[in-house]
């Protein structure tokens, strides 16, 4: 399990270098593209995936796969801008979410009335994976915005409040079963683990008012905080029903207590 972030660093490094490649497969806008030309495409696949499997999983996709995280994370090891965790503006989400996905279906519709869509049929290489000129213009503006906001407004802030798909996994999340576990036996609230969360969820307060369930849907799964923690007390584990596994930590405390 201690190696669980080095598992997961290659990942992002593989599909942040396959990206390029496999563009129209990956990047969160041809999801557009296809609701334009009512086709699901690889890319629908994907994230449909994603998002479907994210009650479960949680923000697998976001933390494993996401090439626009990946180069986020990069960056922000050197942010300019030391912020504590603040929860995403919801505001700022629904300001992208709607348009993104209200102008597609609006171009659908016109393009039905033109007779040119394809009435949602499942064609997974509908979009191309040539990677030409204009899409090597969009992957490096792609890049250098998460670079930028990776840089200078901390650790994944574009992910947790403007990103369409991270929106949507993140609903979903709320209800992940795979989840970060604290021993809270073991932790000694050293705060390296919040310390170096990537998207600095404040996990010491999970610790101390949940049981040390980290149920926050922001969490990308990296293992970023086992590999931080010197007392092995993190792990992430499928707890399938949280209100009994916190009433057993708490019975396990009462336990400890009264033999002490």
């Amino acid at each position: 399990m201690k190696k669980l972030f080095s598992y997961n660093f290659l990942s992002r490094i593989i599909f942040l270098l396959l990206t390029p490649v496999f563009f129209q497969y990956f990047a969160l806008g041809f999801v557009w593209h296809s609701i334009y030309w009512g086709v699901i495409t690889t890319v629908v696949l994907i994230w449909g995936m994603f998002i479907l499997i994210s009650p479960i999983f949680g923000r697998i996709g976001c933390g494993w796969f996401c090439f626009m995280g990946a180069t986020s994370d990069l960056s922000s090891q050197h942010s300019l801008i030391k912020i504590k965790w603040r929860k995403p503006k919801v505001w700022t989400r629904l300001l992208l979410l709607i348009p993104f996905f209200a102008s597609a279906i609006t171009f659908y519709f016109i393009n039905k009335e033109r007779g040119i869509t394809n009435n949602f049929a499942i064609l997974p290489s509908f979009l191309k994976a040539d990677f030409n000129i204009h899409y090597k213009y969009v992957w490096v503006i792609d890049i250098t915005c998460s670079l930028l906001f990776g840089l200078l407004l901390e650790r994944r802030w574009a992910c947790k409040n403007l990103c369409v798909m991270g929106a949507l996994c993140s609903v979903g999340a709320k209800y992940s079963r795979l989840i970060t576990v604290v021993d809270t036996n073991k932790c000694t609230l050293c705060g390296q683990c919040e310390k170096n969360c990537l998207v600095r969820i404040p996990i010491t307060d999970y610790i101390k008012n949940n049981q040390g369930l980290v149920t926050n849907s922001e969490c990308i799964l990296c293992g970023k905080c086992i590999e931080s923690c010197k007392f092995d007390a993190i792990k992430l584990k499928f707890v399938w029903n949280r209100k009994k596994y916190k009433q057993s930590i708490i019975e396990r405390d009462k336990e400890f207590e009264v033999i002490n």
